[in-house]
């Protein structure tokens, strides 16, 4: 099937490496990219649509754990149609499926008409979702679902978790109230915090309120919270640190501060036990085994189905919009998603 495709396909190109994330966003733009060609076990995706991620943002500044080459296409998630195998009987399979994909690492990704695709990094979509919801499937999602995991398999009393108005920590949050597992979410603003009680979350601290330390320090002595889900670091890694009981562990998943982690004390780790790791899905896909993906898809298809784990999406851009959109999109990322439509039908 792979002779039936185009030569060549309309994707957004990141031209060069910018530290600047606005420099950098502002400077995308739409071309012509050769249609990629199927190996074996590969597949070509129709891209139907494809969001934008915390995840990319760091990855269009070059502070990702991949490295584009650039002039390159970004996007580390997506849904389409399989159009093109390269061989295998999965890759075979696939064909004519609805799917996600994700995991380009550093070929070009979603941000396409088409992308190349590991096939065993696709997720054939169940009937009842959308490609929007398919889109959104992968990153925030799974996260969450591991995360969450990670608190109940690990006998943690309670749970702390950053970001909390997030996407991902919305999506905690649900988990957690369907579970009647306490939760501190930490939160920016007043209206963060109204906007997560309105969801059900127990204990929504406000990290702008002069007594956010003492607050924190207080909640998580109180319910035992000895596991925390950092998307923030900088300062905060250690704010957490410093509030939490001993034989606590932090796990850090992202960095919106933009800022190191410095000003720990090194006897929280000598003389209380306490933990510093770090969480990245793709290394923990890479070491899952194939029916433990298989059921942590399923389930997380069938949550997204019912609202639990559903993405809400503030925008649905043509190619040629997304440089604005993303510009917008970084400073108010709590509205919602932009989801990127290649086909232009939005």
């Amino acid at each position: 099937m792979s002779n039936a495709l185009p030569a060549e396909m309309r994707a957004v190109v990141l031209p060069e490496e910018h530290r600047d994330l606005t420099d950098a966003l502002r400077s995308l733009r739409v071309g012509l990219r050769p249609v990629p060609q199927p190996g074996p076990g590969q597949v070509v995706v129709r891209i139907e649509a494809a969001p934008c991620n915390p995840s990319d943002l760091a990855l269009i500044q070059s502070r990702y754990g991949v490295k584009k080459t650039f002039p390159a296409v970004p996007g580390t998630e997506g849904a389409g149609i399989v159009v093109a195998g390269g061989g295998g009987a999965f890759a075979r399979w696939l064909v004519g499926k609805r799917v996600a994909c994700g995991g380009q690492g550093h070929r070009d990704g979603t941000w396409a008409e088409y992308c190349l695709a590991e096939a065993r990094a696709c997720i054939p979509l169940r009937r009842d979702l959308t490609f929007d919801q398919g889109a959104t499937l992968i990153v925030n999602p799974l996260t969450a679902l591991i995360l969450f995991d990670a608190a109940r398999r690990g006998r943690h009393r309670a749970a702390v978790q950053t970001a909390g108005a997030s996407q991902l920590g919305r999506m905690l949050v649900r988990l957690a109230v369907r579970a009647a597992y306490p939760l501190i979410s930490v939160v920016r603003s007043a209206s963060q915090v109204e906007r997560l009680r309105s969801l059900g979350a127990p204990v929504v601290l406000d990290s702008t309120s002069n007594d956010f330390e003492a607050r924190l320090r207080g909640e998580c002595q109180r319910l035992d919270a000895t596991i925390a889900f950092d998307a923030v670091a900088g300062p905060m890694s250690r704010i957490l640190m410093s509030a939490m009981p001993r034989n606590s562990t932090i796990q850090i998943y992202g960095g919106l501060s933009g800022q190191e982690i410095s000003g720990m004390d090194p006897r929280a780790f000598i003389f209380e036990n306490k933990r510093l790791e770090g969480f990245w899905l793709s290394r923990w896909v890479g070491k899952a085994g194939f029916l433990q993906l298989v059921r942590l898809t399923n389930r997380a298809q069938a949550l997204v189905a019912d609202g639990t784990l559903g993405t809400e999406v503030h925008r649905r851009v043509r190619l040629e919009e997304v440089p604005e959109a993303l510009v917008n999109y970084q400073k108010r990322m709590t509205e919602g998603k932009v989801l990127i439509v290649p086909s232009g039908v939005v």
